[in-house]
C-alpha cells in the first residue's frame, strides 16, 4: 500500500513541474533579454475642435526624460513626431494639427525618453469642422423690428444650439459704420439708427463647447422701419368742447389703448359741429403721421383735422398739420404735409355723417 501512495506523489510532482515549465514559456519571448522598463506614458490628452484642425493639450507627469512624443491617426498612416522638453512635476503642451480632413479621428499616443524606452500607448477620440459643418449654420432669426424717436430695436428669437454670439452692422445716426456684437443670450439688441436704415446681421457658432476657431455665417439683411410710434405714456387729454362720459368713457379713452372705448359728443341736437379735443404730449414733437380710430362699427365721424401749438389755447395760434376724410374703414391716416411741430395736438372735427354727432376711439402719431 506504502508503495503504490510513493508512485502516486510521485506521478504527481512530475506533472506540476511539467506545468510549470510550459507556464514560463508563455513569457520567455518578454522577459529574454531582461526586464521591460517603460517610459511616463502621457497621463491626460484631449483634442479640442477647430475649422480642419486640431489643438492637443497633452499632460505628463515627472517626464523630464521624455525626448519625444510620437502622434498617430489614420491608422497610423499619418503621424507627428514632437520633440519634448518638459519640467519636473506635472507639465503639459499645446500643438496645433493642421490640415486635417472634416472628421472624427481616433489619436494612438506614445512618448520615447532619453534611453530609448517606450510607454504604453494612450487613446483619444477628437474631431474637426468645416464647410459641411459651415453650411448648416443660419443665422437667428428676428422675431420683430421697432423704431423709436432715439433707436432701433430689434428682437430675436432664441438662438441655436453652439450659437455664441451675433453681430449687426449699420451706419449710425452720425454716418459712421458701426458693428455691434452682443450674447446668445441676449434677445434685443438697440441700434443708434434713423428710420429706414438697413443693417445686416450674422451669426457666430463653436461646434463644440470649447472650440479654436469660430464659424460665421453669412451676412443677412434687413432694415428699421421707415416710421415709428410715438409713446404716449405722457400724453393728456386737457379739453374738449363737449362730451357724452357715460357713453364711451369721455375725453381720456382717446388715449387709452382701447379701441372699445370712445370719446362720444353730447347726445343734444342742440350742440351742433364742430367737435374738437386738445391734447398736451408733454414735449414738442416731430409727426410724420397721425392715425386716428373712430368708434367701431360707427361712421358718424367724417372729416378730422390736425392742428399743432405752443399752447392748450382752444382759440390760440394753430397751424394746420393735415387733415383726411374716413372712407368705408374705422381708421383713417393723415400726413404732416405741412411739416408743423408742436406740443399741443387739437384733433378738429368739422362735420359728421351724422350730424350734430361724432365720436373718436383712439389717437396715434408716428415719426421718422
Amino acid at each position: 500500500m506504502k508503495y503504490i501512495q510513493h508512485v502516486f506523489l510521485y506521478l504527481c510532482l512530475l506533472v506540476a513541474l511539467a506545468s510549470c515549465d510550459k507556464f514560463t514559456d508563455v513569457h520567455k519571448e518578454y522577459i529574454q533579454g531582461g526586464e521591460i522598463i517603460y517610459a511616463v506614458k502621457p497621463d491626460s490628452v484631449v483634442f479640442i475642435a477647430g475649422r480642419e484642425r486640431l489643438m492637443m493639450r497633452l499632460w505628463m507627469e515627472n517626464a523630464q526624460n521624455i525626448k519625444e512624443v510620437i502622434v498617430s491617426w489614420n491608422g497610423g498612416q499619418d503621424s507627428m513626431i514632437l520633440p519634448m522638453t518638459l519640467k519636473p512635476g506635472r507639465d503639459s503642451i499645446e500643438v496645433l494639427l493642421n490640415g486635417l480632413e472634416e472628421k472624427a479621428y481616433s489619436f494612438n499616443i506614445y512618448a520615447m525618453d532619453n534611453f530609448g524606452h517606450r510607454s504604453l500607448t494612450y487613446t483619444q477620440f477628437g474631431a474637426t469642422y468645416g464647410a459641411t459643418y459651415a453650411a448648416s449654420l443660419q443665422n437667428r432669426r428676428i422675431k420683430a423690428i421697432s423704431l423709436s424717436e432715439t433707436a432701433g430695436l430689434i428682437e430675436w428669437f432664441a438662438p441655436a444650439e453652439g450659437m455664441i454670439l451675433n453681430e449687426v452692422k449699420f451706419v449710425n445716426r452720425r454716418g459712421t459704420d458701426t458693428t455691434v456684437r452682443f450674447s446668445g443670450a441676449s434677445f434685443s439688441v438697440g441700434i443708434d439708427a434713423p428710420g429706414s436704415t438697413e443693417f445686416q446681421y450674422r451669426s457666430l457658432y463653436i461646434p463644440q463647447s470649447e472650440s479654436i476657431d469660430t464659424f460665421y455665417t453669412a451676412w443677412g439683411t434687413d432694415k428699421l422701419p421707415d416710421f415709428y410710434s410715438i409713446g404716449r405714456g405722457d400724453w393728456k387729454v386737457l379739453e374738449v368742447s363737449d362730451e357724452t362720459a357715460s357713453d364711451g368713457g369721455g375725453k381720456n379713452t382717446l388715449v387709452d389703448g382701447d379701441l372699445g372705448s370712445y370719446w362720444h359728443s353730447k347726445w343734444d341736437p342742440n350742440t351742433p359741429s364742430p367737435h374738437w379735443a386738445i391734447i398736451d404730449m408733454a414735449t414738442v414733437k416731430n409727426i410724420s403721421y397721425f392715425s386716428i380710430y373712430r368708434r367701431p362699427g360707427n361712421t358718424d365721424a367724417k372729416t378730422v383735422q390736425f392742428f399743432l401749438g405752443n399752447s392748450s389755447d382752444p382759440n390760440g395760434a394753430w397751424s394746420l398739420a393735415g387733415e383726411g376724410v374716413f372712407g368705408s374703414g374705422d381708421m383713417l391716416n393723415v400726413d404732416n404735409t405741412a411739416n408743423v411741430t408742436g406740443r399741443y395736438l387739437k384733433i378738429y372735427l368739422p362735420d359728421s355723417n351724422r350730424p350734430p354727432f361724432t365720436s373718436i376711439a383712439e389717437i396715434y402719431a408716428y415719426g421718422k
